[in-house]
C-alpha cells in the first residue's frame, strides 16, 4: 500500500509539473508586437523576400517572443484585419534583415494595410510558423498594432555574457553583460543618422545593486530592429529605459519614452 501511494504521488508530481511545462512553454508563444512603420515602403523592399521591386506597399514588422523557424515563414501564414474589415494576405514576409544568430524572431509583413485610408487593426498566424523548437505559432494574434504615427518602444531586453556565440568582437573588451535591445521596429538615429554618443546616453539601465548607469556602446548598429547595449559593471541589469524622441525608425518617428526589464540568458 506504502509503495503505491508513493508512486501515485510521483505519477502526480510528474503529470503536474509537465502540464506546468506546458502552460509556461504556451505562455512564451506570443506575438510581443506588429508595428505599422512605413507606408510606402521604397519599390525595392520587396527584394528582401526575393522578389521584384513593387511599389506602395506597407511595412510591418511583428515581433515574436521566441526565435522564428526561417524555413517556415510565408506570406500565407499570416493575415492582417484592416479597419475596413479585409483581412489581407501579405505580398511578402521575411526575417531580413534581423537575421543574425540572436535575433530571428521578428517578421517583416510588405503588402497593401492601408488601402484607402484604412488601417491594420491586428495580426494573426493562421497558417503553419514555427518556432526554432519545432513549435507551432497557428492561432497566435495580436489585437493591437502601433499606429503609423506613432515612434518604436522596446518589447525585449535580454542579458547575455559579452563572449556568447553570436556577439562575438561586437562589444568593449572590458564589457561585463550585452544587453540586446528588441524595438518594435528597426531603429537608427534622427533623419537614417548611424547610433551616436546621444542614442548612448538616452539609454539608463538599472543593475541589480541599485545603480542606474550609461552603456559604454553601442553595438549591432545595423538597419534592424536590435541594438547591443555594452555594460561594464558586474551587478546584473534588470531594467532598461529610454528617454523619448532619441531613436527614429525608417519613417522618422521618434520613441516615446520606453522602458522594460531584462530577461537574463546568462548561466548564473
Amino acid at each position: 500500500m506504502k509503495l503505491f501511494t508513493v508512486m501515485s504521488l510521483l505519477c502526480f508530481f510528474i503529470t503536474a509539473n509537465a502540464q506546468e511545462n506546458a502552460t509556461e512553454k504556451k505562455k512564451e508563444l506570443r506575438i510581443l508586437s506588429a508595428y505599422h512603420g512605413l507606408d510606402p515602403l521604397p519599390p525595392r523592399a520587396t527584394r528582401l523576400c526575393g522578389m521584384p521591386p513593387a511599389g506602395g506597399q506597407d511595412g510591418m514588422p511583428v515581433t515574436f517572443s521566441v526565435q522564428i523557424n526561417s524555413a517556415s515563414v510565408s506570406a500565407a501564414a499570416f493575415a492582417v484585419e484592416t479597419s475596413s474589415g479585409e483581412i489581407v494576405t501579405p505580398l511578402c514576409a521575411t526575417l531580413r534583415p534581423a537575421i543574425e544568430t540572436l535575433e530571428k524572431r521578428t517578421v517583416l509583413l510588405i503588402g497593401p494595410f492601408s488601402v484607402d485610408d484604412s488601417l491594420p487593426l491586428s495580426v494573426e498566424i493562421v497558417e503553419q510558423l514555427e518556432d526554432v523548437d519545432g513549435n507551432s505559432l497557428v492561432g497566435l494574434k495580436i489585437k493591437k498594432v502601433t499606429l503609423l504615427a506613432a515612434g518604436p518602444s522596446l518589447v525585449l531586453a535580454e542579458r547575455f555574457a559579452p563572449n556568447t556565440s553570436g556577439l562575438e568582437g561586437e562589444c568593449p573588451i572590458d564589457t561585463a553583460q550585452a544587453v540586446q535591445l528588441t524595438w518594435e521596429g528597426g531603429v537608427t538615429g534622427p533623419q537614417g543618422a548611424a547610433l551616436a554618443e546621444a542614442q548612448r546616453t538616452a539609454i539608463s539601465v538599472l543593475l541589480g545593486n541599485g545603480d542606474s548607469v550609461y552603456p559604454i556602446m553601442l553595438a549591432d548598429d545595423d538597419p534592424d530592429n536590435h541594438v547591443i547595449a555594452c555594460i561594464t559593471e558586474t551587478s546584473p541589469a534588470v531594467s532598461v529605459n529610454v528617454v523619448a524622441g532619441f531613436f527614429h525608425d525608417p519613417g522618422d518617428d521618434a520613441n516615446p519614452e520606453t522602458r522594460i526589464g531584462v530577461i537574463s540568458r546568462m548561466n548564473e
